[in-house]
């Protein structure tokens, strides 16, 4: 079994989990299943967020923030959310976030426009939902 089919087979097993229950996430969770997802839909493309902030947000699930300074060197943080109504919903809300990355990185414009949706197939054939 290949490397990938074996990350592949972990996106889909989340999607197939009957299991609802609440998660609670960690920083190193959010490293683990950035590379996966950096793998199985990025194509290893994406850079590790050396800055993720854990903590609890009211109004939404997480973010992603990111800026250049006069310098151009790059400043990014990812900021996740505690607590998720099950782990798939962290991992697709994680996916989000890295889809931004990828339009930051990459020049795209960063926000839930055409270089947004256009991940929508990917992220169906791993057994992820855009969320």
């Amino acid at each position: 079994m290949s490397r990938i089919h074996k990350h592949k087979s972990k996106l889909i097993k989340l999607k197939n989990d009957k299991n609802k229950n609440t998660y609670i996430t960690t920083k190193e969770d959010c490293i683990k299943w950035s590379r996966i997802i950096n793998r199985e839909i990025f194509n290893n493309q994406l850079p590790d967020i050396d800055n993720i902030e854990i903590g609890w947000r009211r109004k939404c699930w997480a973010y992603y923030v990111y800026d250049v300074n006069k310098k151009g060197e790059k400043y990014i943080k990812l900021a996740m959310n505690k607590k998720y109504p099950s782990k798939l919903f962290f991992v697709e809300v994680l996916a989000h976030e890295l889809i931004h990355h990828y339009q930051f990185l990459f020049g795209d414009p960063v926000g839930h426009g055409p270089s947004f949706s256009d991940w929508t197939d990917k992220f169906n054939n791993r057994g992820l939902n855009l969320v």
